[in-house]
């Protein structure tokens, strides 16, 4: 009888194995560069996403205005904020980001490889009015004027 447990036994650990090995791995999507779009929440405050379930925004409470740390969690289909979370004052705010280089630079003693803040602010404008300047809808207006006089020739 021993003999015919092992067999079973055996049976059922090569069922299991092809159980484990058909379901499929979760990945989890990760951003190159940090931060991702931005956007308006339901109240229309402003954000931005760190991750997919972790973001910064900006809100007012009782006429103080707060950034906003936070991790969010999926329920029906919206993402509510969850418990994890700080609200920084302006004060605090504006503390972190005179901290942000000294920061920078410890983890780069420590072997990380962080980008300084100002390096990213250079590359990239601060709105989307300041990327487009009007020269080129002038050009575009040219552009039309040509070819509507072509066309009435």
């Amino acid at each position: 009888m021993p003999f015919s447990k092992g067999t079973k036994r055996d049976a059922r650990n090569e069922e299991d194995d092809e159980v484990v090995t058909s379901k499929p791995t979760k990945k989890t999507k990760t951003s190159t560069d940090g931060t991702t779009g931005g956007g308006l929440d339901k109240d229309g405050n402003p954000y931005w996403d760190l991750s997919k379930l972790r973001r910064i925004g900006v809100s007012k409470f009782k006429e103080t205005t707060l950034v906003n740390i936070r991790e969010f969690y999926e329920k029906d289909g919206n993402l509510l904020p969850g418990k994890k979370g700080i609200s920084l004052s302006l004060p605090q705010y504006e503390a972190l980001l005179k901290a942000i280089p000294d920061i920078n630079a410890k983890l780069r003693e420590m072997g990380h490889s962080i980008k300084d803040v100002e390096e990213d602010t250079a590359a990239k404008p601060k709105s989307p009015a300041a990327a487009k300047p009007k020269e080129k809808s002038g050009a575009k207006k040219a552009n039309i004027e040509a070819t509507s006089d072509e066309e009435s020739e």
